[in-house]
């Protein structure tokens, strides 16, 4: 199937039928190119991602390869809800403790047993490099039974969180431990981390974990101990904050991985290598974070510089509707796109139609552009078959013989 390319631009008005206006074939330009963060931010890699259109709104080193501390436990809890269920029971063991005077933790007893959803609430509220051990080691030894050490089993579940690396298409990732700490083995960067937040925040049941503030709950064993854990992300629940993940060593400086909704659309912020908390050595207290800043300024500098513009609206990209119309497609409830503030006059978009297929099937996709720079896209879907072919042979579309 030959696919022909038509070139539309807002206010031009309708191409019409005219075969000669689309018989050339186009090559796509370079896609979104985000803008620049606020200089004042501190973090050496930063990442803002509209989650709906895939649209990247603002980066500095967005690909760079650096430590994602405990960040990592986004990884961890993805592969975990792939391969457990949430009221499986873990016993845990002495090899899944932590030294609670250098890791975060969730303060975990030998013998104890919790389920996979406690353990979860563990890993991803208070940071718990305990909880995160405990999983990877049940986890790990669920997929390969002969994998009965606890350094076989977390070795197998370490595997397979590069094996979801792999499939989510993230090139600048690979872990060597479940719980983030410093390894040269061990990388990710801030836009591969929004990704995976981003795959986090479709699953229910960890969207409601990172999104909560404390959590209480009794072991499950005969010891029936009782946990009560406390976020570390600090902005949770400001503006509309909703997670999703803190990190802190001395390899990756200040990390954190933020989600909130502006303007009723989800952005992920990602910032990793801010400067180092502040911490009072006497009692222990955290006088300044910059991660928390640093986030706060990203997130109002997107709000300030986009507006997002809704294509199945009538009237929010003129003439597509009737663009659309007048080919038999049409958008099926599709995401809202984030152009820059003042960038309205350079907007355009341009349809790409394959031949006509079965009612409902894909039939092409919407490119928009910014000038030369595509910034995002959507599926057009068939409306209607039309028996005598006529958008085919107004195209010129046909099919080889086979």
């Amino acid at each position: 199937m030959w696919l022909v390319a038509i070139w539309l631009v807002i206010g031009a008005g309708l191409l019409g039928n005219a075969p000669a206006a689309m018989a050339a074939q186009e090559t796509a330009p370079a896609t979104n190119v985000p803008l620049a963060p606020p200089e004042s931010i501190s973090a050496a890699a930063v990442f803002a991602l509209d989650t709906d259109s895939g649209v990247a709104l603002l980066a500095r080193n967005a690909d760079q390869r650096r430590s994602p501390a405990s960040t990592t436990k986004i990884a961890t809890a993805l592969v975990v809800m792939r391969h457990a269920e949430r009221d499986e029971r873990v016993v845990i063991v002495e090899s899944d403790l932590v030294d609670i005077t250098i890791f975060s933790h969730m303060g975990l007893f030998v013998g104890d047993t919790l389920t996979v959803d406690q353990l979860l609430y563990g890993a991803l509220l208070p940071s718990g490099s305990d909880a995160a051990r405990a999983l990877a080691r049940y986890v790990g030894n669920k997929l390969d039974p002969a994998a009965t050490s606890a350094e076989a089993a977390q070795a197998r579940f370490v595997a397979e969180m590069n094996t979801l690396v792999a499939d989510l298409g993230l090139a600048n990732s690979q872990f060597a431990n479940p719980e983030g700490n410093d390894d040269p083995a061990q990388y990710s960067s801030a836009r591969d981390l929004a990704l995976l937040a981003r795959e986090l925040l479709r699953d229910p049941v960890l969207a409601t974990i990172v999104e909560t503030r404390e959590w209480s709950g009794v072991s499950v064993g005969p010891e029936q101990r009782p946990y009560t854990v406390r976020t570390t992300n600090s902005l949770l629940g400001e503006e509309g904050v909703h997670g999703v993940k803190t990190g802190t060593t001395p390899d990756a400086g200040g990390c954190l991985v933020a989600a909130r909704f502006i303007d009723d659309h989800r952005v992920v912020v990602v910032v990793l290598g801010s400067d180092a908390p502040v911490i009072d050595q006497t009692s222990g207290d955290i006088l300044a974070d910059q991660r928390f800043d640093d986030t706060r300024a990203i997130f109002a500098e997107v709000r300030a510089a986009f507006r997002w513009l809704a294509p199945a609206e009538a009237g929010a990209v003129p003439g597509l509707l009737d663009e659309l119309a007048a080919w038999g497609v049409t958008l099926q409830e599709p995401p809202a796109i984030p152009i820059p503030a003042g960038a309205e006059a350079g907007f355009r978009y341009k349809l790409v139609l394959a031949a006509e297929g079965p009612e409902r099937a894909e039939a092409g996709r919407v490119l928009f552009f910014i000038d030369s720079v595509r910034i995002g896209e959507v599926p057009v879907y068939q409306v209607a078959v039309d028996p005598a072919g006529s958008r085919d042979a107004a195209l010129g579309v046909y099919a080889p013989a086979a």
